[in-house]
């Protein structure tokens, strides 16, 4: 018998180790292809491959070291202010008590004073010298001058070239820097609603504008027509409408045949021609020498022949310019009936969202009314 006491050493012994029951086995996995996958498990670090878990078998003397718990949120705040001065405590209930204040003022200042409320006050005042434009330019009769009077002898050259440069103006249309001026107001850079028909309006003017690109072209031809009229009625007045110089004849016709118009060149040459041929007749006629009675009557009707002559053809190849060239202006009706519909949304857009301190509408006990 052995002596109490005493303990018996016992050495490690791998082949005996590797009997014993594996007490990390490898785990089984069925992964979702079907298939069972043999999964050996990964050793801790620092620790043998031999089987053993910490603290066990030849791993007796190693330890498990726990990581430490990372403390929440509201722990690691209640050590810190238990650190703080009394200065630091007296912030920390301070700052934000003062930030509440402060947003809650600004959220009652912008409430009452209506800061951050779209203002429509000076939408409504442009739309409202965008009006008086429309109106001129809807009243304007330049045009319809331009037309009636570009055959009147009586109609000075002055005169007529303020209805070219009224008509001018109409066919331009609107100025840009008035229709962008709506444009650049609060109501329709921040309402949809109003910024749509916005849109559609200044559509609606460029359309016109790019309808009316010929005008321009076409009242240089009536202002020219009716300074031939004039040169013509002032010869016929100066020399009795057939003793025309052969100088005076020629200026005369160069208004036509050096416009770089087809149609008027071709009449002047036309007109200068047969003029030309029936003032030289009634020339020779008034200041032919006394001669046979025959004579006189041979060149008589000589005279009344080229005259005659003259006027036929006049009468069926002189051109009828508004025909020729007609001044038609796009109809601005659809302008107007898309300004309207403009003008009254922003009117009542701005009675309901009036301005007091801007003004500009009729102000009663219980209501406002914008016009």
């Amino acid at each position: 018998m052995e002596p109490q006491g005493q303990t018996e050493n016992v050495d490690f012994n791998q082949e005996v180790a590797n009997s014993h029951i594996d007490m990390n086995p490898p785990q089984i996995v069925e992964p979702l292809t079907g298939s069972s996958v043999l999964v050996e498990p990964k050793p801790e670090n620092n620790v043998p491959n031999n089987g053993f878990p910490i603290g066990y078998g030849p791993n007796e003397h190693l330890k498990k070291i726990e990581k430490p718990k990372k403390p929440k949120m509201s722990e690691r705040l209640k050590h810190a202010r238990k650190k703080w001065s009394k200065k630091q405590k007296i912030l920390a209930i301070t700052i934000p008590a003062v930030i509440v204040l402060a947003v809650g003022g600004f959220s009652v200042y912008a409430t009452v004073t209506g800061m951050f409320k779209t203002d429509y006050s000076e939408t409504y005042k442009k739309a409202k010298e965008l009006r008086v434009e429309m109106q001129k330019l809807r009243s304007d009769s330049n045009c319809d001058k331009v037309i009636e009077y570009v055959n009147n002898q009586y109609t000075a050259m002055q005169v007529y070239q303020t209805y070219i440069e009224g008509c001018r103006t109409v066919g331009e249309g609107i100025a840009s820097d008035i229709i962008t001026a709506v444009g650049d107001t609060q109501g329709v850079l921040k309402d949809e609603e109003v910024r749509k028909r916005y849109e559609i309006l200044v559509y609606a003017f460029n359309a016109a504008r790019e309808g009316n690109s010929q005008v321009n072209g076409l009242l240089n031809k009536y202002s020219l027509w009716h300074s031939w009229v004039l040169a013509e009625s002032s010869g016929n007045s100066a020399h009795n409408d057939w003793d025309w110089t052969e100088a005076d004849l020629n200026n005369a016709a160069g208004i036509l045949t050096n416009s770089g118009v087809k149609e008027f060149r071709e009449y002047g040459e036309g007109w200068l021609k047969l003029k030309k041929e029936a003032a030289v007749s009634t020339n020779t006629y008034y200041h032919a020498a006394l001669g046979t009675i025959g004579t006189l009557a041979d060149t008589y009707n000589e005279m009344v022949t080229k005259q005659n002559t003259f006027n036929d053809w006049k009468k069926q190849n002189e051109p009828v310019i508004t025909e020729v060239f007609p001044l038609e202006l796009v109809d601005t009706a659809n302008i107007y009936t898309k300004f309207e519909e403009f003008y009254n949304f922003i009117r009542e857009v701005y009675q309901n969202n009036y301005n007091q301190q801007a003004g500009g509408c009729k102000e009663f006990v219980n209501s406002v009314v914008c016009d």
